[in-house]
């Protein structure tokens, strides 16, 4: 894609204060150019992982598909899918990216990151469905997530739904005790 490649090397050039710097912006809704509007947020989920070890592919198309990144960590193969829209995320997107998900092999996880969280009603569609590999990730387990550790977080969502079968786990601060 035109440019990603300065999007990738501009968030590669930064660090944990960074990210969080950025994150706060995107919460605040702010003006994030030169970034086209909702890969600031994309290219800081991807970034958040990196810095903990994790393998990152940025942003790609594929033939039928963009997607907005992968990661290979804790023996997980997870594809993302990242919002950052002005109201919480409906329930269509989520069902977008558990077709794409559902194109690869059984083991691969969908993360659905989202900057200003899910409606109700589509919380109650994830929980409708049988959508079990798409893990919903708010505002709160973002915020959570960037200060205790994105690889722990994704532990505990992920041993929520093996556990509980709770594709949207709200992290809480108690989990990282």
């Amino acid at each position: 894609m035109e440019g990603e490649e300065k999007y990738v090397g501009w968030v590669r050039s930064m660090g944990r204060a960074g990210l969080f710097d950025l994150w706060e912006r995107v919460k605040k809704g702010e003006d994030l150019s030169p970034w086209s509007p909702g890969r600031a947020f994309e290219f800081l989920i991807l970034r958040a992982f990196q810095l903990e070890g994790a393998q990152v592919i940025w942003p790609f198309r594929g033939e039928w598909e963009q997607v907005d990144g992968a990661i290979y960590v804790e023996g997980l193969s997870c594809l993302l899918e990242c919002k950052h829209w002005r109201e919480p995320v409906d329930f269509s997107p989520i069902a977008k990216l558990k077709v794409r998900v559902d194109r690869r092999p059984p083991p691969v996880v969908g993360l659905f990151f989202s900057a200003r969280d899910f409606t109700l009603p589509a919380r109650q569609e994830l929980h409708a469905h049988s959508l079990r590999n798409v893990l919903l990730w708010g505002t709160r387990d973002v915020d959570l997530a960037l200060r205790n550790g994105m690889r722990t977080a994704l532990g505990i969502k992920w041993r929520k739904a093996v556990e509980e079968a709770v594709m949207d786990y709200e992290l809480e601060a108690e989990d990282f005790r």
